[in-house]
């Protein structure tokens, strides 16, 4: 604001310059302290926009920083069920393109805004104070079309660019779930339909961009109008005045040179209704994610000296589908328990509860008779460990991948745990052992290797509860017993929670859940479940076939 004030000086010197010009003598010496005025003017504002410059867009940049981080740390906060609905090119529109467009606003947004507001009111006094006001206000009747241009064609561009940041967070959608699937895309030889996908993407965010575009294309050229019929009326009028000496010449000089430099102003109305729109478009994108509701991650530690996990009469629904219907169960520490049932009937669902991935209402799941939505978040994922059965790594060493989260650790500790996940005896084989860089995704790795690097990275933890959620599914049925031994021999203070389908590596399990349906059909030993002749039986037996057909 003060260098706008002092702009509005340097037409104030010149209209007096060009008034002394006109008398005789000429006052020279008054010429040159005018001429110095409009130079120190300058030097102070070049000066000043250096440091407003610094301070506003510097503002705006660690503006941009905040938000990068409050975001990703939101949502690191935001519960499973959020990312259920949502895809990871969606949320990378927010990073890039809403944070961009919200980081604009308040730099450009800004200083736009301070000149559009600033400069016109001072420009108005400078006018006021020079010529007569009949003038300046006949010169700014263009005014209120401006008002009224901007009220219009904002709620527009606010709609609009709106859907230009949907389609673009489409765009990322596509392109991270094909990039993500390219070995299955490329298996199929489906690329043709893909490409064909992400061009129809492409042609609504071109469609989107370009009706934005349309308004912007109307807008603009009728601010820059009004400008100019602003400058039209006062050379007609200002001229007849200076004809008739009601104004002097410089006076007129100095009121072209305020209308002059109220183009700008006009000009930046137009960039600052484009800008601020787009700005609150994405602003309101980025409210709704920091809006979300978190799960409450205050509580109680996880219970001391744990005993016992129960169950009673559980309940779960995702959205209008129930997926745990009324199960009950009871594992006691130490014990090695197997959950197994057909594909879908609940067995994944039943483990992210337990470890409060999903909510669950009160009275439902308690760990020492302590209700697990008493229990602070980060307490409960310390003792009790999910290892899911999607095995995703890090572009990282494999030692790294193993001792995941922690930044200093003794190589002897990774070794340990490796080798009870047999995962030790295939690390040596690589040629930098431990060092080996795993590609992005473990895409370096078989199958099973990816698998028991992921059991290996669990161990490390040492929790108390460790939840085996099908993760030796690419493992033979006699390597994954084996390692489930080992598991139950080294660890012997750890609760083991097996979820698998396959029923010959659980045989001498503690206790053997069978779910069906969202529900527990049976439970007891191997023996015993064999005995009874039901769900448990009819699936072990299809499996002993499909192991002879398969030798």
């Amino acid at each position: 604001m003060v260098i706008d004030y002092l702009q509005i000086l340097v037409p104030k010197l010149v209209g007096k310059t060009v008034n002394l010009l006109t008398e005789t003598p000429v006052d020279m010496k008054l010429i040159l302290y005018y001429a110095v005025g409009v130079l120190a003017i300058a030097g102070a504002v070049m000066v000043g926009r250096f440091f407003w410059r610094i301070l506003i867009i510097g503002g705006a940049r660690k503006f941009e920083k905040y938000a990068h981080q409050n975001l990703f740390e939101k949502l690191l906060r935001l519960p499973i069920s959020f990312f259920d609905v949502r895809g990871v090119g969606d949320l990378m529109a927010y990073f890039t393109n809403d944070i961009m467009a919200t980081r604009v606003a308040l730099s450009q947004g800004v200083v736009m805004s301070t000149d559009a507001v600033a400069m016109t009111a001072f420009v108005f006094f400078g006018m006021l104070t020079t010529v007569s006001y009949k003038l300046v206000l006949i010169s700014l009747i263009p005014i209120p079309f401006v008002a009224f241009a901007s009220w219009i064609f904002g709620g527009k561009i606010h709609k609009r660019f709106k859907r230009v940041q949907k389609s673009f967070s489409s765009i990322s959608e596509r392109a991270q779930e094909s990039f993500s699937n390219v070995k299955t895309i490329k298996s199929y030889g489906v690329e043709k339909n893909f490409e064909e996908l992400f061009s129809k993407e492409c042609d609504r965010f071109v469609q989107n961009n370009i009706s934005l575009l349309k308004v912007s294309a109307i807008f603009d050229p009728i601010i820059d109008f009004l400008a100019a019929a602003t400058t039209s009326i006062a050379l007609f009028y200002g001229g007849r005045m200076v004809v008739n000496g009601t104004v002097s010449l410089g006076s007129f000089i100095a009121f072209i040179s305020y209308l002059g430099m109220l183009v700008w102003p006009f000009i930046a109305l137009g960039y600052v209704v484009n800008v601020l729109q787009r700005g609150r478009a994405s602003m309101e994108r980025l409210s709704a994610i920091m809006n979300e509701s978190e799960r409450n991650s205050n509580g109680l530690e996880f219970p001391k000296g744990f005993r016992s996990l129960s169950l009673k009469s559980l309940e779960f629904s995702h959205g209008d589908i129930k997926i745990l219907k009324n199960v009950s169960m009871s594992v006691q520490a130490g014990q090695k328990v197997a959950v197994v049932g057909k594909t879908g009937c609940g067995k994944s669902t039943l483990a992210k509860v337990l470890v409060k991935l999903y909510d669950v209402e009160n009275g439902h799941i308690f760990y020492n008779d302590i209700d697990i939505n008493s229990i602070a978040t980060k307490s409960l994922r310390d003792h009790v460990l999910l290892i899911p059965q999607d095995t995703f790594l890090f572009s990282n060493t494999v030692a790294r991948n193993i001792a995941f989260g922690v930044e200093k650790f003794p190589i002897d500790d990774v070794e340990r745990v490796s080798k009870i996940a047999h995962f030790h005896e295939e690390v040596v084989k690589f040629d930098k052992s431990y060092d080996t860089m795993v590609g992005e995704r473990g895409v370096t790795l078989s199958g099973g290797q990816r698998q028991r690097l992921t059991l290996s990275r669990g161990i490390f933890k040492n929790a108390h509860i460790v939840i085996l959620d099908d993760v030796l599914s690419a493992v033979d049925s006699e390597t994954a017993s084996m390692i489930l031994r080992d598991l139950s021999r080294q660890l012997e203070n750890v609760t083991l929670i097996v979820i698998t389908h396959n029923l010959a590596a659980i045989k001498d399990s503690d206790v053997i859940f069978v779910m069906d349906e969202g529900k527990i059909v049976e439970s007891g030993e191997h023996a015993t479940l064999m005995k009874r002749k039901g769900l448990y039986y009819r699936l072990f037996m299809i499996q002993q076939i499909e192991r002879e057909i398969g030798t």
